[in-house]
């Protein structure tokens, strides 16, 4: 494989640039963590209220709600939604310069990383930062957004080393856990640990919904617990619609594995049997031990 071929802000020959497709939560975060590391970004997003407001934070020194006819950039973040990502890229490909990194931020992998690219000298590295909030928009964003948190890259086969380093580093600097995963890696584990806990979060919110119409709602009891562990049903439906059925195969596939351990929890009640409960509970914090934080 040959050395790859950098844009000169890779090379520290001029300032870098960047541009962001998708001024939501994880775009606009980009935006102001790359603005702050001093470079020149550009952003495209539809809303031109979002653009506005990325300007006023200092955040972009330019955006368009259209298309520009050429892309000069270093960097191309797609923080698009998960079905426009591959248009997104499309696009992208037609416009940007020799040298340039492409990445986006979706949260499914495998399809948008065996796209076909026939530019001699862009680089298309898939990423995903396993952080967030359940509040969307530019104005939730923050340039802090990733420090300290997993940011998985999902590099093609064809990619040079090189280019994967850039990435690598860039994210290092940015205070991010840098993991690498294939494709397929990544679509299955993150189903275990994050499409998974949104369909719990809502499947709990939704149980109170199966109380009795005679009885007050066990919603005025609700504590810290409850409210920390469906707090991300709050999420956007449109979002998660798309990311489920996308990567419904992994997700089912956690889930099958979900209520084999919920059965057996299940047993050790019926059973009464309080040391295999207890047990559970000591291997749990065994393994939440292991997160850090």
């Amino acid at each position: 494989m040959e050395d790859p071929f950098f844009s000169p802000g890779w090379l520290g020959k001029r300032k870098p640039q960047a541009w962001v497709i998708g001024l939501g939560l994880i775009g606009g975060s980009w935006a102001a963590t790359l603005s702050r590391l001093g470079w020149q970004v550009s952003a495209l997003d539809k809303q031109s209220e979002s653009l506005r407001w990325a300007e006023s934070q200092n955040w972009i020194q330019e955006g368009q709600t259209q298309w520009p006819e050429k892309i000069e950039a270093d960097l191309v973040i797609l923080a698009l939604p998960i079905q426009l990502i591959n248009q997104g890229l499309e696009q992208v490909l037609e416009r940007v310069g020799e040298g340039a990194i492409i990445t986006d931020v979706g949260s499914v992998k495998t399809d948008v990383c065996q796209s076909d690219i026939q530019r001699r000298h862009v680089y298309f590295i898939g990423g995903h930062p396993m952080t967030g909030s359940e509040k969307s928009g530019v104005q939730a964003a923050n340039g802090e957004l990733f420090r300290n948190f997993p940011y998985v890259l999902v590099p093609r086969s064809t990619c040079p080393q090189l280019v994967v380093d850039k990435m690598e580093a860039l994210l290092r600097q940015i205070g991010a856990k840098v993991v690498l995963r294939t494709p397929e890696e990544h679509d299955r584990q993150v189903a275990l640990v994050s499409h998974l806990p949104h369909l719990f979060a809502v499947a709990l919110t939704l149980a109170i919904l199966e109380e009795s119409p005679n009885e007050t709602s066990s919603i005025e009891l609700a504590g810290r617990s409850f409210r920390e562990m469906t707090r991300i049903a709050d999420s956007s439906p449109e979002m998660w619609q798309e990311i489920l059925i996308r990567n419904a195969p992994a997700v089912l596939a956690s889930l099958d594995v979900w209520q084999r351990k919920l059965n057996e929890l299940r047993a050790s009640l019926e059973q009464n049997n309080g040391e295999e409960i207890a047990g559970a509970f000591r291997k749990a914090h065994s393994v939440r031990m292991g997160l850090g934080g």
